[in-house]
């Protein structure tokens, strides 16, 4: 049963990570600038499309970037001119977008920001946090059920809240995977602190079945605040 166990919240760590996984990099152009921009990463050669690069999913590490830009000599043999305006060995980290900018005059700027997840539509800008995806909710839901024990299941659920944000309604459904009353108010509980829609928590009432559990989790979330 240990091992079972063990595999159960290995899986559970896997699951509060996928909002994280790999890194994305963007260089984008000026789209006045009249220079032709060609852009090498750990020396593959890459062309601009719409003055925009962008690699998804890179390693977690140091990758080398270069941008070169070409300006056309207007000279007898209309030649092109090649000069390398960026050169950098970057750190790039799980999770981040790394954005590399270059203005109208050449000058380059670098950006570095957290990624809110994998797709767009998993994004929750009504709550500004990282929201748990309702693809990783469901293979968390799914994972929990399987593991028989509910006092494992306390453990796995609590490490997922400490890594992730939660709606009110998602907590309302973990909690409908417990049958004991103390278990249930006990995850209420932890779960207040990440929940992006404390406005909306009331709905979790709906899972206890004493009036006792309401008035305990009422108390807390008044001296939580």
């Amino acid at each position: 049963m240990k091992k079972i166990f063990t595999l159960l919240l290995s899986s559970i760590f896997s699951l509060s990570l996928l909002a994280f996984d790999g890194t994305k990099l963007s260089i984008t152009a000026n789209n006045k600038s009249n220079m032709d921009l060609k852009v090498e990463v750990d020396g593959r050669r890459f062309t601009m499309s719409d003055n925009t690069v962008i690699l998804n999913n890179l390693a977690e590490g140091y990758h080398s970037v270069k941008i070169f830009r070409e300006k056309r000599n207007n000279g007898w043999f209309n030649t092109l001119k090649q000069e390398v305006i960026y050169s950098s060995s970057m750190y790039m980290k799980r999770g981040f977008h790394t954005e590399i900018s270059v203005n109208k005059n050449g000058k380059v700027s670098v950006e570095e920001t957290k990624m809110r997840g994998r797709d767009d539509e998993y994004r929750n800008d009504d709550y500004g946090y990282d929201v748990m995806t309702s693809r990783e909710f469901s293979q968390l839901k799914e994972s929990l059920s399987r593991e028989w024990f509910e006092k494992n299941r306390v453990i796995s659920v609590k490490v997922v809240m400490d890594k992730n944000r939660f709606t009110s309604q998602q907590v309302k459904e973990l909690l409908q995977l417990f049958s004991f009353e103390d278990y249930k108010l006990e995850l209420a509980k932890y779960g207040y602190r990440n929940t992006v829609d404390k406005r909306n928590y009331f709905i979790v009432n709906d899972v206890f079945n004493f009036s006792s559990s309401r008035t305990e989790l009422a108390r807390f979330i008044r001296d939580f605040r």
